[in-house]
């Protein structure tokens, strides 16, 4: 791969944050497309994103997972000792009140494969976790709150490892959104 330039427009907005979230469990998902490989690719860009479809089993589907907003965060964390580098990429959700469908969510994800979709601010789709390196519940914090200015909540938080930040997803999603025929 050759090097290229890496700018950034003066004055563009640059918005943080979370707007949407999705998930599937890996058995749901029939095949995963591939990221290149950085000893073959060609651009910058094929590395981190996926041009090709996921695509699920019959009948299954991605899930919305409401959080709150301001409230979540996609993060990658580059890890491990000189050429032996890797990402740890996770994904924090507030997820508000404890409803049955909510805590019964963090009961059956506890042990399980999963891959989330998760749109930020700036309309990019982020992916965490694949069939190969899914992502799993990490960490999970309850709470009823003390006072009325607390917030009754669930945070959880999602992990995958992977040879990049957490990819794009270029594809539209409506038909990951619906039961697979």
């Amino acid at each position: 791969m050759n090097g290229e330039s890496i700018l950034y427009p003066s004055g563009r907005y640059n918005p943080a944050g979370t707007t949407k979230a999705y998930y599937a469990y890996v058995e749901d998902i029939l095949s995963f497309p591939t990221l290149a490989d950085s000893e073959t690719a060609t651009t910058h860009e094929s590395l981190v994103n996926y041009t090709a479809a996921i695509v699920m089993k019959q009948g299954k589907q991605f899930h919305e997972y409401y959080g709150t907003l301001e409230e979540s965060e996609l993060k990658g964390t580059l890890v491990g000792p000189r050429d032996g580098k890797g990402w740890e990429n996770t994904f924090e959700i507030s997820h508000p009140g404890n409803d049955a469908k909510a805590v019964g969510f963090h009961a059956a994800s506890a042990n399980r494969p999963i891959v989330w979709l998760v749109k930020e601010k700036n309309a990019k789709l982020r992916v965490l976790g694949s069939l190969e390196d899914p992502s799993y519940l990490d960490a999970g914090d309850y709470t009823s709150g003390k006072k009325i200015a607390d917030s009754r909540r669930t945070i959880t938080t999602y992990k995958a490892s992977g040879a990049t930040p957490p990819p794009i997803y270029t594809l539209p999603i409506a038909a990951l959104l619906a039961p697979a025929v």
